[in-house]
């Protein structure tokens, strides 16, 4: 994996619920005063439950298991498509006559299949030479071709073991410092964290490789604390091969630690490194996985600095209540029996997949074949700020392509794993706000004519501000997105892509009106908010609007279907650093389902 980042103090996005990518006072103030309304209606008193959510493991050593003294492991240079495969057996014979089912059977007897790690911990130099030499002949006889597309791949596994053959990772030792720093060895921090056997209970890597397209990591320490941390997926250049970035961790705290009494709630404490931040420089924060033998049973990855992972697939995570791998599967990915062409989701700024998980739900219920949202992360809006230092931003001129090139990869994703599911299908796509508009250039941006016309069944917008401000206020000069909506307008009018479905989804919910500050309770600071959020979108605050985007703003033009749902608020989330504050379920919005009911008919 990648090189476990040196502990710094986390970062906390200015969230906002307003459509254009830049901040600025008047959208601060509508998104605090949305931010009062929300947790007013929802009566919020704390951070909500978290969940965990998924990605992989980190290469550092989670067990000592290194030999200095022995011989180095050299596994085959071959490649995974090279390998010979006996097609309908499970097992093949090796070198010895031992078939891949014995010696799996083997390096479970070692490494004990029941006890897991702590079993690890009490090889001796024979039976490590043993754990060594079963891998090497395994990964000879790996029994799945194409590891990457293999319906194994996916869901829980347990670590049984980690090494790295030759290297003995210390917290206390220099030696592993130096090579840590100068990017040759595994984390020191990570090894004190994972490495101690009285202290680790368990570690888990959930993998979802279809909708939120991440996997993630579990460090039990004891039925009261974990450590999860999170990994989205950039990219699997080859059939075995997956490169990823850590985006988050947190500590999830069930117990209290001093009584080990229950905790009414969980507790979660975020982990101190600031991933998304660091994922600013690059590649040097990209750590990769190859899938070196895979079964029904057993899984052996080697990381990109060469420590190698065994794990056994279990069925779900020892005293967790739920699967979060199983939550994501009911929300996105493909759907049985469905008979509707499948949806990628673009969400509104800050937006994540999780945020649509109910949508999701609610789609695949009403027959669509599969749900794929962006997979877009909260820290990765940090990436648009070197446009703002450019000549095109102060000017007004900023183009999408360019400003908002980390949106565009990421519908790239969704789109390509959706056309990977459902090959010869068409998409129904769906924008939620801001990722609207995204989506539309996106769609002549990212996609030819051809592809265009092979792929897109639809497009749905839901509160989208499609319209620049009016050229003759003094709000065009003052225009929140610096130029991007009328870029979008100008090269993708109307229903740009022929033959496709355009429809345009608004609420009415409120009415902007800048007296209501004058007075108190719930429902005037929604008034107000949502006259300081209809001002600079179209002109005029005095409007109706779903509370951040005005009817009038929300349709491209007229070669669009318009739909108006009666009393539809904006969003039904509010976006922190971590997890959403969810609405309650009486809170109306384009994601409820008797909204839902409305729009979904518009798709294919």
């Amino acid at each position: 994996g990648s090189r476990h980042p040196s502990m710094a103090p986390g970062l906390r996005p200015r969230s906002r619920l307003v459509s254009p990518p830049h901040l600025n006072v008047y959208a601060l103030l509508a998104v605090t005063g949305l931010s009062l309304v929300l947790l007013v209606r929802t009566s919020v008193v704390g951070a909500p439950v978290s969940r965990l959510n998924g990605l992989k493991v980190p290469h550092s050593s989670i067990l000592n298991l290194n030999h200095p003294n022995r011989h180095p492991f050299q596994p085959s240079g071959r490649t995974m498509g090279g390998r010979w495969r006996a097609r309908g057996k499970e097992f093949r014979d090796g070198a010895d006559g031992e078939t891949t089912g014995q010696l799996r059977e083997t390096l479970f007897g070692l490494l004990g299949e029941n006890t897991g790690i702590q079993r690890g911990q009490r090889l001796s130099d024979d039976e490590q030479d043993r754990l060594e030499s079963v891998i090497s002949r395994l990964q000879e006889m790996n029994p799945t071709e194409n590891p990457n597309e293999s319906p194994l791949l996916p869901g829980t596994w347990q670590l049984l073991c980690t090494f790295k053959p030759g290297v003995n990772v210390s917290f206390t030792d220099l030696n592993s410092w130096r090579k840590y720093l100068s990017g040759t060895g595994p984390s020191p921090i990570q090894s004190l964290v994972t490495g101690n056997t009285q202290q680790v209970n368990g570690v888990y890597q959930m993998l979802d490789l279809e909708g939120l397209q991440r996997f993630e990591n579990i460090v039990k320490f004891s039925d009261g604390l974990f450590l999860n941390l999170t990994a989205g997926i950039v990219d699997k250049p080859d059939d075995s091969l997956i490169r990823f970035r850590f985006e988050e961790g947190n500590f999830l705290i069930r117990k209290n630690p001093i009584t080990n009494e229950p905790l009414a709630s969980e507790a979660s404490v975020p982990y101190p490194v600031p991933f998304k931040l660091l994922s600013l420089l690059g590649d040097e924060t990209i750590g990769s996985l190859k899938t070196l033998y895979l079964d029904d049973k057993l899984r052996i990855s080697q990381g990109n600095k060469g420590s190698y992972f065994v794990f056994r697939r279990i069925e779900e995570l020892p005293s967790l209540s739920s699967s979060p791998a199983s939550e994501f599967r009911e929300g996105f990915g493909q759907a049985e029996g469905g008979n509707k062409m499948p949806v990628v989701i673009c969400p509104a700024q800050f937006g994540i997949p999780r945020d649509y998980e109910p949508i999701g739900k609610l789609l695949k219920q009403k027959g669509h074949v599969g749900v794929y949202p962006a997979p877009l992360s909260r820290f990765g809006w940090l990436r648009i700020l070197p446009s703002t230092l450019t000549e095109d931003y102060w000017k007004g001129e900023l183009k999408p392509g360019k400003a908002l090139e980390f949106y565009y990869d990421a519908i790239s994703k969704a789109y390509d794993e959706c056309r990977r599911k459902h090959p010869g299908q068409k998409i129904n796509f769906l924008g939620h706000s801001i990722g609207g508009w995204i989506l539309r250039a996106w769609l002549k941006d990212r996609l030819s004519e051809e592809e265009r016309q092979e792929a897109v069944a639809s497009v749905t917008t839901l509160g989208t501000p499609h319209r620049p401000p009016p050229e003759d206020s003094i709000w065009k000069s003052l225009d929140q997105t610096r130029g991007l909506l009328t870029f979008v307008n100008n090269e993708v009018p109307g229903a740009f892509v022929e033959g496709a479905k355009y429809t345009c989804v608004v609420g009415n919910a409120t009415r902007g009106d800048v007296t209501a500050l004058l007075t108190s309770g719930v429902d005037s600071l929604e008034n107000a908010v949502a006259y300081m959020s209809y001002l600079p979108l179209c002109g005029n605050g005095a409007v109706d609007g779903d509370g951040i985007v005005p009817l009038e703003n929300g349709v491209i033009d007229e070669s669009c279907e318009k739909i108006i749902i009666q009393g539809a608020r904006h969003s039904g989330f509010l976006p922190t650093p971590g997890e959403s504050i969810m609405a309650p379920e009486q809170w109306k919005w384009y994601g409820s389902e008797e909204c839902l009911e409305q729009w979904e008919k518009a798709m294919l």
